[in-house]
């Protein structure tokens, strides 16, 4: 074989997988989801229907970059376990050679995705849902309308006008799905469900509650004699914050506005309206909402009601009531065993960290730290 049939012989090789495998250079796909951190995804949200009621959530840039124009579909997959659960496909239109486009979600299910130059519409229609793909998928759907815990990959495609084994471009976005549900206030005070008003000594209280989210809104108000809660929760809140992110706060001592910052030193929330103190002898009610994210914005949970009262004659000394309660989420189920070795005995507010005296945070911060799994308990020794 002479050098010059060799040559096209390599050069061949060189193009025909690309050929075979349909790729076109020239044929660009970019998927953008509006918000990648999402946690929550609403099943509705994909709108099969094309009843138009759904929020946008993603962009889609497709683009041709070469000089003739191309007949194209699109396909559109939402994978698990590398499972394809839900597909869909386009009419077939044309793509102008050196032109790029870019639509929403709801441009495409609606039809409303116009070739400016041809006219044509671009419909993503015939969706298929394929629940049962993934076990126990259509029961969770059902009855929640969410997709369930898991990661998912959003996957587009560009296929060859009535060919969708010859794809031309694709591109896809990974959701990580956790669907959070914990938000549980822990201190100070007890559900206003139950009939025993907890006393708390001092009005600068830390706030803490257990949740699986990062960023929080807390409302606190002063509770007025013979007021409803309902009437209780349509006033004004002595205290509001919005996107605080961290589940353990303490009620400031002054009246300023407050900003929070997260790790990298960026804001991300502040307290809104006035900040007026806690008084004693008053009953206060707090809860708090935990911010969301969805695959079209945020939702909120918010968490049940919980009230305590200041007492008469508060002091800075942390209570029985409040260090029991953080010992008990220290000690998780085994609080019952060591504490009945101390049948007795009360804690006098007095805290040690290897022999140094430290504050009633320091307890609660180590609570958190084991709640996130940032610390274990290694052994207990009752003395």
């Amino acid at each position: 074989m002479n050098s010059l049939v060799k040559s096209f012989f390599i050069l061949s090789l060189l193009i025909l997988p690309n050929f075979l495998l349909g790729q076109a250079p020239n044929i660009t796909v970019n998927l953008v989801l509006f918000n990648n951190q999402a946690n929550i995804f609403y099943i509705g949200d994909l709108d099969p229907t094309g009843l138009g009621n759904a929020p946008n959530y993603y962009t889609l840039e497709i683009g041709n970059l070469g000089s003739t124009d191309e007949r194209v579909q699109l396909g559109f997959e939402i994978i698990s376990d590398n499972k394809s659960f839900v597909d869909a496909t386009s009419n077939a239109f044309t793509l102008p050679a050196n032109h790029t486009y870019a639509f929403t979600n709801n441009q495409l299910n609606l039809g409303a995705a116009i070739i400016p130059e041809t006219g044509e519409e671009i419909e993503i229609t015939d969706y298929n849902l394929n629940f049962d793909e993934i076990n126990n998928l259509q029961n969770v759907v059902t009855s929640t309308g969410k997709l369930p815990a898991g990661i998912y990959r959003f996957v587009f495609t560009v296929f060859q006008e009535n060919n969708p084994s010859l794809i031309l471009a694709s591109d896809e976005e990974i959701l990580t799905i956790t669907n959070p549900t914990t938000i549980e206030p822990l201190y100070p005070g007890e559900r206003v469900s139950n009939a025993v008003l907890t006393e708390i000594p001092t009005t600068f209280p830390y706030f803490y509650w257990q949740s699986d989210v990062s960023q929080f809104n807390l409302y606190v108000y002063r509770k007025y004699e013979d007021k409803s809660i309902q009437d209780v929760l349509s006033r004004d809140p002595i205290l509001h914050l919005e996107r605080y992110p961290n589940n353990l706060f303490q009620y400031p001592a002054e009246s300023d506005p407050l900003f929070f910052y997260d790790e990298a030193g960026n804001p991300v929330g502040q307290s809104v309206g006035a900040v007026r103190p806690l008084e004693p002898g008053n009953t206060y009610y707090w809860y708090v909402e935990a911010i969301i994210p969805t695959n079209s914005g945020e939702t909120v949970l918010p968490s049940d009601i919980y009230q305590f009262k200041i007492a008469e004659l508060a002091g800075a000394q942390a209570d029985v009531d409040m260090i029991l309660r953080y010992l008990r989420q220290i000690l998780g189920d085994k609080y019952d065993l060591y504490m009945s070795k101390l049948q007795g005995y009360d804690p006098d507010g007095n805290i040690l960290l290897n022999g140094v005296p430290v504050q009633i945070e320091t307890l609660i911060q180590l609570a958190t730290q084991i709640q996130d799994k940032q610390a274990e308990i290694k052994n207990v020794v009752v003395q």
